[in-house]
């Protein structure tokens, strides 16, 4: 009883850290503002096969993901707590899934012994930045990560019960729907790594000849893919495009994004990956070995394809690994703890708290969300403080649950993050100032920007002038030059300008201008 009031509390708690802050802020272009857009698109003009951003087709391969967006628009409403809900709840999932594969199958064990890895692998999957990241954004990347999560659990789970592969098919199946092939065949790939890997042909004759799920499998993937040739076969043309990726600062940005992105538990992932790497050929067959696997195959696969949000997939695979490795550790192997929490301080220390204040100018979304970054670095210290200190004095039961109450906390401020990322660089403030005051004969340009979630917030067209295409957006996209202003402005219809307050056009724009609004850089004029 004891074990399950704590659990319904930490559900709760969990709850209540993913989804408080997913409508506050705007969205983020381009990947929120494309997403959205089709979404809205979708519900809007009653068409679920033809990705759209108005009048333009968007490439992409997450059908399913806009599928669930629209349906969440239609339940919630026209705002940005309904296309980011799936994306919150599926990293709620994935810490389930965490758990489950964390749990020990052993009948011996006691009851509050098997609760006790799946409580590490959830706290350490829930406190991940990464984790949390992928769940505050509206994207497929939180569903395909949730989605097949489940799939290897059910893998790890069938090793008791054959039944579990009915959860790893169907999921599999699904994030197909939801992300595209990586959702069909990368969880293949894993299953067949480890068979090979250990010589575990068992596994891999279980996984793909028990019919109840490889026949689910089948028929929910193999009638998506009919419906589509049927509907819209240009879908399935897009589906080797890349996905509508979102990074700030080039590669060193994206170097950031990957060590925040594993934070606070950095040195605790490679003591435990020193352990679990195979040193042999075939190796043993464990479930933290094909945890492993697992981790590998994903991060693969994100840095080939340079979809870094992809890396959230790894999150479910390393908690869960970590979960059951610090259960041993904490209760048979003290020593590894030691070293463990050394690495993470020795990590920790130069890249929080001396490399982050050092890239502020070469990556500017540090520098924006300073406000946040300097909590999260408080927090980040309770954590390493909590760690050192339970450990030196062998207090297990504390370590065990302050610790993790500590690497929550530090989730705190990083919805903070996301508000000021979409203050500096959305125009959710123009957006509805145009919400506002659009009528049916208006027309919207966009000078030197391109922002997808202005279709969004207005359900309008924008005419493009000099600017840069969207990625996934389909080269039918036309962009107009900069005399197009004059013959617009000059008409009878209403026009409005969006522009950079940096930008100057005093060459191309007429005389009668009107201020409607400033925003974050940004500039609302009108012709009238």
């Amino acid at each position: 009883m004891k074990t399950r009031k704590a659990a319904i509390l930490f559900a709760l708690l969990l709850c209540y850290l993913y989804f408080r802050g997913i409508g506050d802020h705007g969205l983020i272009d381009p990947v929120e503002g494309v997403n959205a857009s089709v979404a809205l698109h979708m519900v809007a003009g009653r068409n679920y096969f033809v990705p759209k951003i108005g009048n333009e087709l968007t490439a992409g391969s997450t059908m399913g993901t806009w599928w669930l967006e629209a349906l969440s628009l239609d339940l919630f409403g026209w705002s940005e707590f309904a296309v980011r809900f799936w994306s919150a709840l599926s990293g709620l999932v994935m810490i389930l899934a965490a758990a489950l594969s964390a749990r020990s199958s052993d009948d011996s064990v006691k009851t509050s012994r098997k609760f006790l890895s799946s409580w590490l692998a959830a706290c350490a999957c829930a406190s991940m930045t990464l984790c949390f990241i992928a769940s505050q954004i509206a994207s497929s990347h939180a569903i395909f990560s949730c989605l097949t999560a489940l799939a290897m659990t059910g893998v790890i789970r069938s090793r008791d019960d054959k039944a579990w592969l009915m959860l790893s098919h169907t999921s599999i199946a699904f994030a197909f729907i939801a992300h595209g092939p990586a959702g069909l065949f990368l969880p293949f790939i894993s299953v067949i790594a480890y068979g090979l890997l250990c010589e575990d042909w068992e596994l891999l004759i279980d996984f793909f000849t028990w019919p109840g799920g490889i026949i689910l499998n089948i028929i929910i993937s193999g009638s998506y893919y009919v419906m589509l040739i049927f509907i819209n076969p240009s879908v399935i043309e897009f589906m080797v495009c890349r996905n509508h990726n979102y990074t700030f600062g080039g590669i060193l940005g994206i170097i950031v994004f990957v060590i925040v992105g594993f934070a606070p538990f950095h040195g605790f992932l490679l003591r435990a990956l020193y352990e679990i790497v195979p040193r042999k050929y075939p190796a043993s067959k464990s479930p933290e070995l094909f945890m492993f696997v697992w981790a590998v195959v994903f991060a693969f696969y994100a840095v080939a394809s340079m979809d870094i949000l992809t890396l959230a997939a790894c999150v479910p695979a390393l908690s869960a690994l970590l979960g059951r490795k610090l259960d041993f550790w904490l209760n048979k192997k003290f020593l590894s703890v030691r070293y463990s929490v050394m690495f993470n301080i020795l990590i920790s220390i130069p890249l929080f708290y001396i490399a982050l204040p050092l890239m502020m100018n070469y990556v500017p979304v540090i520098k924006v969300s300073l406000l946040s970054l300097i909590p999260y670095e408080i927090m980040l210290g309770l954590f390493l403080i909590a760690c050192w200190y339970y450990t030196k004095t062998r207090q297990i039961t504390k370590w065990m649950r302050n610790v993790s109450a500590a690497a929550l906390l530090c989730l705190m401020p990083i919805a903070g993050v996301f508000n000021l990322t979409a203050e500096e660089y959305g125009v959710r403030e123009i957006g509805l100032k145009l919400r506002d005051l659009i009528r049916a004969d208006d027309i919207v340009l966009q000078y030197e920007i391109n922002f997808p979630s202005l279709y969004f917030y207005t359900l309008r067209n924008t005419r493009l002038i000099n600017c840069e295409l969207t990625p996934g957006v389909t080269e039918r996209r036309f962009v107009y030059p900069a005399s197009v202003i004059e013959p617009v402005w000059t008409g009878k219809n209403r026009a409005f300008l969006i522009i950079p307050t940096d930008r100057s056009t005093d060459s191309v724009m007429p005389k009668n201008i009107f201020h409607i609004l400033e925003s974050h850089g940004m500039l609302l004029l009108s012709n009238q």
